[in-house]
């Protein structure tokens, strides 16, 4: 259901010809039960980029997130079941109405007013992708930035690429976000972590 769902939204968004918003970025996020950190990321987003739309998909939370979308009065996407995180980010991808979309993991918030002016200056260079290096040479999608008009014509997606008709494909288990990388070589965007705390990557 989920990947049929969003393969839908993303054959209309395709062939829609309504125009983008030019200069214009919109930030996509995907929930489930996190509505704290759904809170930071939509006051974060607000403080640093006014001008940026915020879209929430979220994945039939049964905590306080809905009322927290509710509340922020920002574009959301309520669903009535859990679709998994890649779904989820493809139908938001899909509603997006700017020139540049970009994504944060629900956790993942600004902290300088120019992080959408230094995601579209890696953009302008010529890249079709950017975002955070964890490791090898991809961007990561908890921040990740394209033009909507590339990733719905290259025919990219947040889903598992290594998910083709109900199996998995042997040999390809790659991050969704390293295999659209790996489909624009030398036209990736890398931004390096500027500080690691805890036991995680990032």
């Amino acid at each position: 259901i989920g990947t049929a769902a969003a393969a839908s939204d993303r054959f209309l968004a395709r062939h829609s010809r309504t125009p983008l918003a030019p200069d214009r970025f919109t930030v996509l996020t995907v929930n489930w039960n996190t509505a704290g950190f759904l809170r930071d990321l939509i006051r974060g987003v607000r403080m640093f980029s006014p001008d940026a739309e915020i879209i929430v998909v979220d994945n039939a939370s049964t905590d306080d997130s809905r009322a927290v979308v509710r509340a922020s009065g920002v574009r959301s996407i309520m669903l009535s079941i859990n679709l998994g995180h890649g779904p989820a980010m493809d139908i938001a991808a899909s509603r997006v109405r700017t020139e540049f979309f970009a994504t944060l993991d629900v956790d993942a918030f600004p902290v300088r007013a120019d992080w959408l002016e230094v995601l579209r200056a890696e953009l302008d260079l010529g890249n079709i992708v950017v975002g955070g290096h964890m490791h090898r040479g991809f961007a990561h999608p908890s921040m990740l930035a394209m033009r909507t008009r590339d990733f719905r014509d290259r025919r990219h997606s947040f889903i598992r690429s290594s998910w083709r008709k109900g199996e998995f494909v042997h040999g390809e288990s790659w991050d969704v976000a390293e295999r659209i990388s790996m489909r624009e070589p030398g036209r990736v965007g890398l931004i390096p972590t500027t500080e690691v705390r805890g036991p995680g990557i990032i």
